[in-house]
């Protein structure tokens, strides 16, 4: 099953190192990964495979690893039911722009190397079709270590 992986580390890179050892002892299989420097610490994006039984063990493991800050789970859900939206845009920045324009009230919540994560209002069967683009991953968020789990990772801008 398709997760996202959200975290934010200390400002170190060894808790980033330490994280793809994780993954690879815990046969997480990383699908797209991507890494952003912010004042204080790095935000990782982590788009993986793993078993749903595996999950929570995973989250509660990570948020113990030593520099790591905050830690939040994405699961793969039907765009009916989804809430944020992975894209990976690639160096077509527009793909984000129109996708944010279909959902009015949508926010970018983290850009990074063409990898976005939106956040979205509850969709109607008119939106659904923006969601089918290619490169796009509807996600609900089920696990985070924040108190008010806004805002997350580093703040986005469109290009």
């Amino acid at each position: 099953m398709q997760w996202l992986l959200a975290l934010e580390t200390e400002d170190d890179p060894i808790p980033a190192c330490r994280l793809l050892n994780i993954f690879r002892r815990k046969s997480v299989k990383i699908g797209t990964l991507t890494l952003a420097s912010e004042i204080g610490g790095y935000s990782l994006l982590a788009l993986v495979e793993t078993a749903e039984s595996e999950v929570e063990h995973l989250f509660n493991f990570l948020r113990r690893t030593e520099g790591v800050r905050h830690v939040t789970c994405y699961r793969h859900e039907p765009s009916t039911n989804a809430s944020f939206v992975f894209m990976d845009a690639g160096a077509d920045a527009s793909r984000a722009a129109r996708l944010l324009a279909a959902f009015p009230g949508s926010e970018l919540v983290f850009a990074s190397q063409g990898k976005m994560l939106l956040e979205i209002p509850a969709s109607s069967p008119s939106e659904e079709a923006a969601l089918s683009e290619p490169g796009c991953v509807p996600f609900t968020r089920v696990l985070t270590t924040r108190e008010n789990p806004r805002p997350e990772l580093v703040p986005a801008e469109l290009p």
